[in-house]
């Protein structure tokens, strides 16, 4: 006797089942997708508004740091200090009227270095910014070499130096190669200065490296606008990248009580000795476009500025007091 056997009921999905599990799976799929677009949105965003913050807070450390030492020469009271330059152009005298130079949307100014200027004002600061180095031969009788103790601040061929008692000061162009010894040697040959002899000096003379550091915006390698600084070398050094705009504006003493007493965005060549203080307006941008939901819009140097992209946008500001503007005693 033979016996049927029972036929298996089927196990699985139907077809509707099937399709409610599809359609969960793409609603947890989804929801999934737009957690993680959003927190990459946020970080994106995060992540640009800090950079521009770092930015934006270095290059005003470093540019404050400059203004505030327009004009200095080893001592305080720029006007009691007799100033001569002998190095041969184009270093300019270190005075009041060249310790700031303003060139207002970069009209006047005459570019040293290959990187072009995209925006903004440029700014010019004279000043005398190494430690300094007390003179070991002294110049009494007026002399071709400058003795100092030992190099310290690592002077160079072709540096311009100053050397100053606090009285008097003359600014000259090294024509040697100076070592480290002590003491060392530093010559002013007539072949960079129009003369070889600066001032007499005594034990309490000291040495200083000069400079003329010109702040621009201009464009980098990457074609991004970037905050360039120059020296009297002509070498152009990138500080802060993706400054979209700077703007200056000055404050005037017209007493001479070493307080501002008007403020203007571009002073005349007989107003640039009267500066006391420099406003400095950065405007920012991020380094990645379409992070904003729309084109900003923002305040910036007594106007709207309309943003060309989807950029974030910033503006930094700070008001440097020059210190070295104090009225002759």
């Amino acid at each position: 006797m033979t016996t049927t056997p029972k036929r298996l009921r089927q196990q699985g999905f139907g077809l509707v089942e099937l399709m409610i599990a599809m359609t969960l799976g793409l609603i947890l799929i989804g929801g999934v997708g737009y957690l993680y677009i959003g927190s990459r949105g946020a970080f994106r965003t995060s992540d640009n508004l800090s950079r521009m913050q770092e930015n934006g807070r270095y290059a005003l450390e470093v540019m404050s740091r400059d203004i505030r030492m327009a004009g200095y020469a080893g001592c305080g009271n720029m006007a009691s200090v007799v100033m001569r330059t002998i190095a041969n152009p184009p270093v300019p005298t270190l005075n009041a009227q060249n310790a700031i130079v303003d060139y207002d949307n970069g009209a006047g100014w005459a570019n040293p270095t290959a990187i072009i200027r995209s925006a903004g004002d440029v700014l010019a600061v004279m000043a005398a910014y190494s430690n300094g180095v007390n003179l070991t031969g002294n110049l009494a009788p007026a002399n071709a070499n400058i003795q100092i103790a030992g190099n310290p601040d690592n002077f160079k061929q072709g540096d311009v130096l100053t050397v100053t008692n606090c009285q008097y000061a003359d600014v000259f162009k090294v024509t040697n190669v100076p070592g480290h010894a002590n003491p060392t040697t530093l010559t002013h040959a007539n072949s960079s200065n129009n003369g070889n002899r600066v001032g007499t000096y005594g034990p309490d003379a000291f040495v200083m490296r000069v400079d003329q550091r010109t702040y621009f915006i201009g464009s980098n390698p990457a074609g991004n606008r970037a905050l360039y600084r120059v020296g009297l070398d002509g070498v152009a050094e990138e500080l802060v990248e993706h400054v979209y705009d700077m703007q200056f504006v000055y404050g005037l003493d017209n007493n001479a009580d070493v307080a501002a007493d008007q403020y203007v965005a571009a002073p005349t060549a007989a107003q640039l000795p009267t500066i006391v203080s420099v406003r400095v307006n950065l405007l920012m941008e991020s380094r990645d476009d379409n992070i904003a939901t729309a084109a900003q819009t923002v305040v910036f140097n007594n106007g709207n500025f309309h943003a060309p992209d989807r950029r974030l946008y910033q503006v930094f500001s700070a008001t440097v007091s020059v210190r070295n503007r104090l009225p002759a005693s």
